[in-house]
Order: structure tokens, then sequence, then C-alpha cells
């Protein structure tokens, strides 16, 4: 009795040894998550990127506002510059999201020398502080800078190669653009 069951568990796995029915959902199976998974950080890496340029691009341009002195002489205020930025990028991220950064100073060294490290600007992360809000377009000829954040949420799992803040787990996307604002009318008022 016990010969006739170890004969037919031997038949039984010699006709599944060469069997080939399901060796493509077994393939599938072994395959399919990491090849989704890498599809997956491949979509979510280039929608990052391009919303980074679009912030980026969103900063040169509200930054000319700046530059051309109509944010001084419009009597624009940090809200509505923030505004400016968000027409932009409000179709890719929320605007509440986005953290704006305006300062002049005399001259270029003084200006780079109180500018805070691009990471804090926006919401306090572990172990550093956040700069205070600033909204200082500068006057005539002045140096200035337009800096604005958003904070990148991973979605997909082992993006944290890409991760710059949150123990890795965010990425904190920077749009920055530095000039010398134009020798435009002066009547403008800084707010710090």
């Amino acid at each position: 009795m016990l010969k006739r069951i170890i004969a037919t568990c031997c038949r039984a796995l010699r006709r599944f040894e060469n069997s080939e029915a399901g060796v493509g959902a077994i393939e599938f199976a072994i395959l399919a998550p990491p090849f989704f998974l890498l599809l997956g950080c491949i979509c979510e890496t280039g929608l990052m990127f391009f919303t980074e340029y679009t912030l980026q691009t969103a900063v040169q341009d509200a930054a000319r506002l700046v530059r051309t002195g109509q944010a001084q002489g419009g009597a624009l205020t940090a809200t509505t510059f923030k505004d400016k930025i968000c027409n932009l990028t409000s179709v890719l991220v929320s605007c509440s999201g986005i953290n704006v950064y305006v300062r002049s100073d005399t001259n270029f060294a003084t200006l780079a020398s109180n500018m805070p490290v691009l990471l804090n600007i926006g919401p306090s992360v572990a172990g550093s502080t956040s700069a205070s809000a600033c909204f200082n377009p500068g006057a005539p000829s002045q140096p200035a800078a337009v800096v604005a954040t958003y904070d990148w949420n991973f979605n997909m799992w082992g993006m944290t190669a890409m991760g710059n803040i949150n123990g890795n787990a965010t990425r904190r996307l920077i749009g920055f653009a530095i000039f010398q604002n134009e020798p435009f009318p002066s009547s403008a008022s800084s707010t710090c």
C-alpha cells in the first residue's frame, strides 16, 4: 500500500515537472510586481521633475514683476505675489503648499549672506529652523532674490533615495531667481 502511494506521488511529480501549463501565470506573478513598481517610480519621478520645472518657470515669471518694479509700484502684497506664482502651478499642486520668500539687499554679497538655506524656506523640518516669511521686493537697482518651495510627498515605495527632508520621505522642490532690479521709478516700501 505504501509502495502504491509512493508510486502515485512520483508519477504526479513527473507529470507536474514536465507540464508547462500555468508557466506564464507563474512568470507574471514573479515579474509583474517589480515591473509595476519600477514603472510607478518612473512616472512619479517624471511628474515630480515636471512640477519642479513648473515651479521654477512660475518663479521666473513672478520675479519679472519685481525686477521691473511692477510689484513695488503695483502695490502687490505677499499674498497677491504668491497668487501670481500659484496661477501657473495650481494645475499640479495645491497653492496652500507653496511657500514664497522675496528679499532684496544693498549688494549681492550682503544678499547672499542674509539669504536662508533654501531647504529651510517653508515648514520647519526636523533639525532645522524655518526661515521667517519675507516679502521685500526692494528698490530700484538693488539685487533681489525670489524663492518658492513646495514639499513633494512620495507615493511610490522606494522613492526615499530622492528625498531631502523628513527622513527622506519628502522632497522639497525649489524655484529660485536672483537678479538686480531695473532702475524703475522709486515708490516701494519693504515689509522685512
